[in-house]
């Protein structure tokens, strides 16, 4: 092969490889907007032990989501039934106070996410917290607010939760754990 020749192949095989180490790069290093980056699995007991430290704390920040007039709007306009809290930019749906409040759930318990949903009924509040997968199952944790008995029974249908075991910690709050088939794309 000419010199030439494998200069432009040793070329090609450099960019190729440094444009896949980018990628792996950028897919791997963590967003500092996103709240959720140090989320972790909890167990009921864990999650049951840091609402107890937390109540007013999550009762502030359940009553800041809940009243906020922009995500509400956020709602209407995504037409989902549910918005999600996890990102810097949004820190705009709240006063300073709130804010730092929000700031505060994601360091004391580490969810991915706080979520408001609506979905033509009344609105709930609740967090998310990271899976754990073990063998051929994921086992996962929620704190849930619940403003009646009949979202409460809503949700514990089985089209919502189909295997969804419900805690009460307090009123309207409960811990809810379920488990999954585990579905991987590569085994």
């Amino acid at each position: 092969m000419k010199t030439w020749k494998k200069v432009v192949l040793g070329l090609m095989v450099l960019g190729v490889l440094g444009f896949a180490g980018f990628v792996g790069y950028w897919m791997l290093t963590p967003n500092p907007d996103d709240l959720g980056n140090s989320a972790k699995y909890l167990t009921k007991e864990e999650l049951t032990d840091l609402f107890w430290q937390n109540e007013e704390l999550l009762n502030a920040v359940k009553d800041s989501v809940i009243s906020s007039k922009g995500l509400l709007r956020a709602i209407d306009r995504n037409n989902e039934g549910d918005i999600g809290i996890s990102f810097q930019g949004d820190k705009k749906y709240f006063s300073e106070e709130e804010w730092k409040d929000v700031l505060s759930v994601f360091e004391n318990l580490h969810p991915y996410m706080l979520m408001l949903e609506r979905k033509g009924r009344p609105l709930v509040f609740y967090m998310a917290f990271s899976h754990l997968n073990r063998g051929s199952t994921t086992y996962a944790t929620y704190l849930y607010w619940f403003p009646n008995e009949q979202e409460l029974a809503h949700h514990e249908k089985p089209g919502v939760f189909p295997d969804g075991v419900f805690t009460q910690l307090d009123e309207g709050w409960y811990v809810v754990e379920t488990t999954e088939p585990r579905i991987t794309i590569f085994d």
